[in-house]
């Protein structure tokens, strides 16, 4: 009601609703005052408005008890009209009219504006500093938050030392994620330091346990252990020594992703048939002749039974050749049993386990270590793939190689800045 009487006082089209949203009420805590805010985008509007809203609720105030004192003044007329004169109760009642006219004639008179609005010279509430130091403050809180439950649910391992704990046993190399992205096995060769890091840390293991057969597993599909088993069979071939790589995934076989050779013939064709293993064997590299692959061949309908006969380890046995090594690309160790299968065969000498930053979860890898502590064979360690580079030796893995200057000897040197090949050149002399 004070609000149209506002809205017809300012001849404005805005609602009654309309002009109580601009407006607040506060009450003094301690005096019988009402301050009355009204909020525009002009100044001398909002000043309008509140002392427009301060008249009107005085004109309120006084119809209000002027319409009380009318009602109680009706009901004493007629209570009076129906009493004897002379009556008691008649001159109490005359009374009480008699005090009813004396309010009639102040209604309104208690309350009355004691400081008019004045148009303000600058806008109300925080500067556009204010608000947005305000805002960064809450939207780095709400970024941090948001980040911490992001973490708190994410259960993937991201560090090698997560890794390392989770597993109990130590890493044995990484390989950054750049390393994967060639597909092929011919074009991996710049790429192969971290297994020649890997190949010295199996050469240490062998000075006090037997590794001639090593498994290469993973906790789940997609930690890259086929790609580890092919380069690192490569890494150990070109020291010279006799290995041979065979495809034991009998579910989902990848070979055909790192070799151009066919992999339709393989180790179920020795099996089944009877092929000769030895015309089985794949020589995927020319310059490297004592690398030799034995792919899955076709896929067996009973992967597990096949992996667990004493033809399976006869075969790996009869493939190790004098100092040579067999290394056995096998199925993870969570999602199916052929590994387990593996696992305990006595043609297997040694394991090592893929693990993938960003990837594998600590359910994944728990469930994994449960597994390998039922198995006869432990893992030497893990190797973590998947790891973003984040630096690099100054040589890099690829060695740019030039022939020095020097007449007597032709000695090839990596290539450095300029004081340091004039000395390399003064002491190939």
């Amino acid at each position: 009601e004070v609000a149209e009487g506002v809205r017809r006082q300012l001849h404005t089209r805005l609602k009654a609703s309309e002009l109580l949203e601009q407006v607040d009420v506060e009450a003094e805590p301690n005096a019988n005052v009402l301050n009355i805010i009204a909020s525009s985008g002009v100044p001398s509007v909002a000043a309008r408005l509140a002392n427009a809203f301060a008249e009107q609720y005085i004109a309120f105030r006084a119809r209000s008890e002027l319409t009380e004192i009318g009602t109680v003044q009706s009901r004493l007329q007629q209570e009076l009209s129906a009493l004897p004169d002379g009556s008691i109760e008649r001159t109490n009642l005359q009374q009480s009219l008699q005090r009813l006219a004396e309010l009639r004639a102040v209604a309104g008179g208690g309350a009355s504006i004691i400081g008019t609005a004045s148009a303000p010279t600058k806008p109300t509430g925080s500067s556009l500093t204010t608000a947005v130091v305000i805002g960064l403050l809450i939207g780095i809180a709400v970024a941090f938050a948001a980040v911490f439950t992001v973490e708190s649910l994410d259960r993937r391992i991201k560090t090698v030392a997560e890794f390392e704990q989770e597993y109990r046993v130590p890493a044995l190399t990484e390989v950054t994620q750049a390393a994967f992205r060639p597909r092929r096995a011919t074009d991996r060769g710049d790429s192969l330091e971290p297994y020649r890091i890997l190949r010295s840390a199996l050469d240490f293991a062998a000075v006090t346990r037997q590794i001639d057969t090593l498994m290469v597993t993973s906790a789940i599909l997609g930690e890259g252990k086929t790609t580890v088993a092919v380069d690192l069979a490569h890494a150990i071939a070109l020291t010279g020594r006799r290995v041979v790589l065979i495809e034991l995934d009998l579910r989902r076989p990848s070979f055909t992703e790192h070799f151009s050779f066919d992999t339709n013939d393989g180790l179920t064709n020795a099996l089944t048939q009877g092929t000769p293993v030895s015309e089985l064997l794949v020589e995927p590299f020319a310059d490297i002749p004592n690398l030799s692959v034995l792919p899955a061949g076709r896929l067996p309908h009973n992967p597990s039974e096949l992996l667990g006969s004493e033809r399976i380890a006869d075969m790996i046995t009869g493939l190790l050749d004098g100092d040579g090594m067999v290394i056995v690309d096998a199925p993870p160790l969570n999602p199916i049993a052929d590994a387990q299968v593996l696992l305990n065969s006595p043609a297997i000498h040694a394991s090592i386990v893929v693990a993938r930053a960003n990837k594998t979860s600590r359910e994944d890898a728990r469930r994994a270590r449960g597994i390998l502590d039922r198995q006869m064979v432990e893992p030497l360690g893990i190797v973590v793939t998947g790891l973003p580079e984040s630096g690099r030796y100054g040589y890099g893995y690829g060695y740019g190689q030039v022939v020095s200057e020097d007449p007597v000897l032709d000695v090839k040197v990596d290539e450095l800045s300029r004081p340091a090949r004039a000395k390399s050149r003064d002491l190939s002399r």
